[in-house]
């Protein structure tokens, strides 16, 4: 078969670019030590159950939340720092110290074996934005020269599958879905997603897992250098002006 013409690149980051799950509780860990050392009282109370009733009470009141996880994580703080009695300035102030013990854990990745040296390349031939649900900060992680733009949730106000992201990129991209390859780990938001915004697709599965999706997903990798090779062997890479 013919190799279809790529213009632009999609790619998740979480779970895509590195291991995300010990990162988050690293991250969280950090980010709850922190407030608890502050004020140790909230130790007698603090549990998984109250945060989650906490959270699940701001969604309900501003569901916008759900699409900016660094405003979530401070207002799920300030509201806890309420609840107990602090000042309206003083929880504000211990809500953003206590993200910012979040963030610099939750930045610190490892990025899977490969990826960099991949990225490198094909940012050269290609227009690479990346499309999340988190908050990474490519910067942070040293990466964000690698790519032209990129899409969170809180830019689009939905999170994928929804079409938003994918949307989003395509105007970036100044391209149509055919010219559009998406790169990504969770066979719902990122496959699903954007195959539903007719997107090629390539799954990243490094875990080895079954496909238990209705519609096989015909390319995949489960290592970086794999990726690489199924997209020189598929496509044809133009890199355009944005």
């Amino acid at each position: 078969m013919p190799r279809t013409k790529i213009k632009l690149i999609t790619l998740d980051l979480d779970d895509t670019l590195w291991p995300n799950t010990k990162v988050i509780v690293a991250a969280e860990n950090a980010m709850w030590k922190f407030i608890l050392s502050k004020f140790p009282d909230l130790k007698k109370s603090f549990s998984d159950a109250l945060i989650s009733d906490i959270r699940t009470a701001l969604v309900k009141k501003d569901p916008s939340l759900k699409f900016d996880l660094t405003r979530f994580r401070k207002a799920i703080i300030k509201k806890l720092l309420l609840d107990h009695g602090e000042e309206e300035s003083s929880a504000t102030y211990y809500s953003n110290a206590a993200f910012n013990e979040f963030f610099k854990v939750r930045n610190k990745v490892q990025l899977y074996r490969d990826a960099k040296i991949m990225l490198e390349r094909l940012s050269r031939k290609v227009n690479i934005v990346s499309l999340s649900n988190g908050n990474a900060d490519l910067s942070l992680i040293g990466i964000n020269n690698f790519f032209v733009d990129q899409v969170s949730s809180k830019d689009v106000q939905s999170n994928k599958p929804s079409a938003g992201h994918f949307n989003r990129a395509l105007e970036i991209g100044k391209c149509q879905p055919k010219e559009a390859l998406h790169i990504g780990d969770c066979p719902i938001n990122d496959i699903g997603g954007a195959r539903n915004c007719n997107f090629n697709t390539l799954w990243f599965n490094c875990d080895k897992r079954k496909w238990d999706e209705i519609v096989p997903c015909e390319l995949q990798a489960k290592t970086w250098k794999e990726v690489y090779l199924a997209i020189n062997k598929n496509f044809i890479l133009e890199k355009v002006d944005v």
